[in-house]
């Protein structure tokens, strides 16, 4: 009955989902498994501004586009311009990670801002290249 048990337990454990998001602790990235009810960009950028220890706005999100297996993100500079280095780099690693850890099929994200492509995410992160996944997984 024990072993039974525990391969139930366990084979409950592989077929239940949840999605991960990055926050902010300690001014370094943590990781939260959380439940996301329809898994679109839209929701995981409602999701990750509804917690006190991110950096996400509420809606920063302009819109968002499929391209291939690219995702470009149109987001809103007026609620970031006055982000401070470090808030920018933060910023930027809680959408990436995110993003790429709940979003099947994209190998790289783009990002622009108020519909245009720009060199800068605010002062100092270069966003004109896009962001390739491999180098925002999240670590087990």
């Amino acid at each position: 009955m024990k072993k039974f048990l525990i391969c139930f337990l366990l084979l409950i454990s592989l077929f239940t989902f949840s999605e991960k998001i990055a926050l902010i602790e300690n001014n370094d990235i943590i990781f939260k498994e959380v439940s996301i009810d329809k898994l679109t960009v839209e929701n995981i950028f409602e999701v990750l501004s509804s917690y006190s220890n991110s950096l996400v706005p509420k809606n920063i999100l302009n819109a968002y586009y499929f391209v291939d297996t690219s995702l470009i993100i149109d987001l809103d500079s007026s609620l970031i311009r006055n982000f401070s280095a470090e808030d920018e780099f933060l910023f930027l690693l809680q959408i990436l990670y995110t993003l790429f850890e709940n979003i099947q099929g994209i190998d790289r994200i783009y990002i622009i801002e108020d519909g245009k492509q720009t060199n800068l995410l605010v002062k100092y992160i270069n966003i004109y290249f896009s962001f390739p996944k491999e180098l925002y997984r999240i670590p087990d």
